[in-house]
């Protein structure tokens, strides 16, 4: 697996945050999405204002940011799903998350669905200590598309 390094700008986002184990993050996280970019409305940013997500082709399509303030699989922790806005929209619960430099590794829905999603964390925090980072925030996932209807 390949573990690159990417400056991610000051993000505005409209949020959404539950406590979830692992059974209730697998049904909270498609609705959640979905409201969260209803939400954000006319405000959304897409994949193509999102140059730093090193994606190389397809449709502008809606961000997605899942943190993680702990592992679910171990029991009920808090994890918020999010969308980037150029502005804020009225009457929305929005948050800033600061600039910041990610340690991050692109993976296949395969991978996800298989189980090796768990094995991608080990390996970057491993990256990490390795090249002499620090870990300063929770870990988050970041989609493009719509995971569930995605190949």
């Amino acid at each position: 697996m390949e573990i690159k390094v990417r400056d991610v700008p000051e993000q505005l986002v409209v949020i959404e945050q539950r406590m979830v184990d692992q059974a209730a993050l697998e049904a909270w996280l498609p609705d959640a999405m979905a409201r969260v970019l209803q939400a954000a409305g006319d405000a959304s940013i897409g994949t193509g204002k999102s140059p730093f997500l090193d994606r190389t082709a397809g449709p502008d399509e809606p961000v997605f940011i899942v943190i993680y303030e702990g592992n679910p699989n171990e029991g009920e922790v808090p994890v918020e799903v999010c969308t980037p806005v150029s502005t804020e929209p009225a009457g929305v619960a929005t948050r800033t998350i600061p600039a910041h430099r990610e340690a991050y590794a692109r993976v296949t829905k395969a991978i996800v669905m298989s189980g090796g999603l768990g094995a991608v964390y080990d390996d970057s925090e491993a990256w990490v200590g390795a090249h002499g980072f620090d870990i300063a925030a929770a870990p988050r996932e970041t989609y493009w598309t719509d995971f569930v209807a995605a190949a």
